[in-house]
C-alpha cells in the first residue's frame, strides 16, 4: 500500500505555489489602477476631437481663425502638422500661419481671410501625435452662408493662439524656443501614458490568475488522487 505522505506534500507544494501567483495578480491589478489609462489609450492617434467651426457647421462668415482640438497632444516639428482649407475648387484659402497653442498641446489653429466668399470649404488635418509618434490625418468641413444664423458662442478649452500660442516653426514673439524633443511613445514607457510595462502587467495579471486559480483547483484532485492510490 502506497504512503499517504507524498500526495499531501505534493498538495501543499501545489498551494505554495498558487500563492505567488495571486498575489502578483492583484499587485497587476493594482498598478493597472493607479496607471489611470487603458492600452486602448495607448495605441490611439491624435484624431479629431472638435473645432470651430465645427464638422459640418454653416456659419455666416468666417472667423479670424479656425480651431481645431484634437485628441492627443501635438509635437511641435516644422512641417509634421498642418490645418489647410480649401474651397470647393480646391484653392487653398487660409493664412497658411499654422500655430499650436503651448498652453494646449491639443489645440491648433490657422488664421482665415475676413473676405472668404459664401459656399463649402474642406478642411485637411494632419498631426504627429507626442504621445505614441504616429501620423494621422483626415478631413472636415464646413459652409459659409450669410442667412445662416449666428452661432452661439462656446468657451474654447485652449488658450488663445497669437498670444500665448507658437507657430509650427518656432515660439510666439518674445518666447524662448523650446529644445526639439522626440515624441515620446507611448508603448516605450514614458511620456505620462501607459507603456510596455503596462502590457507587460496585464499579461502577467492573466497568467498569473490562470495559473494559480488552476493550482489552487489541482489541489482537491491531487488529494483525491493520492487517497485512492493509497488504499
Amino acid at each position: 500500500m502506497r504512503s499517504a505522505g507524498a500526495p499531501a506534500a505534493l498538495l501543499l507544494l501545489v498551494r505554495i505555489l498558487a500563492v505567488p501567483a495571486l498575489v502578483a495578480g492583484v499587485l497587476a491589478a493594482v498598478l493597472l489602477v493607479f496607471a489611470g489609462t487603458s492600452p486602448r489609450a495607448a495605441l490611439a492617434h491624435a484624431n479629431y476631437d472638435r473645432s470651430t467651426p465645427a464638422g459640418g457647421a454653416v456659419i455666416p462668415r468666417a472667423p479670424a481663425r479656425l480651431d481645431a482640438w484634437f485628441t492627443q497632444e501635438i509635437f511641435r516639428r516644422e512641417g509634421a502638422n498642418a490645418l489647410e482649407v480649401r474651397d470647393e475648387a480646391g484653392i487653398r484659402v487660409d493664412e497658411d500661419d499654422l500655430a499650436l497653442d503651448e498652453t494646449d498641446r491639443t489645440h491648433l489653429s490657422v488664421g482665415l481671410p475676413a473676405d472668404l466668399a459664401a459656399g463649402r470649404y474642406t478642411v485637411a488635418w494632419r498631426t504627429l501625435s507626442a504621445v505614441d509618434g504616429d501620423t494621422a490625418e483626415g478631413s472636415f468641413a464646413f459652409t459659409i452662408d450669410p442667412t445662416a444664423p449666428e452661432p452661439t458662442p462656446t468657451p474654447a478649452s485652449g488658450g488663445v493662439v497669437g498670444s500665448g500660442g507658437s507657430s509650427e516653426g518656432g515660439p510666439a514673439s518674445g518666447g524662448a524656443t523650446p529644445a526639439e524633443e522626440a515624441p515620446t511613445s507611448a508603448l516605450t514607457g514614458g511620456g505620462g501614458d501607459i507603456g510596455w510595462w503596462v502590457l507587460a502587467v496585464v499579461a502577467a495579471l492573466a497568467a498569473s490568475l490562470a495559473l494559480g486559480g488552476r493550482a489552487l483547483l489541482a489541489g482537491p484532485a491531487v488529494a483525491a488522487r493520492g487517497r485512492g492510490g493509497a488504499r
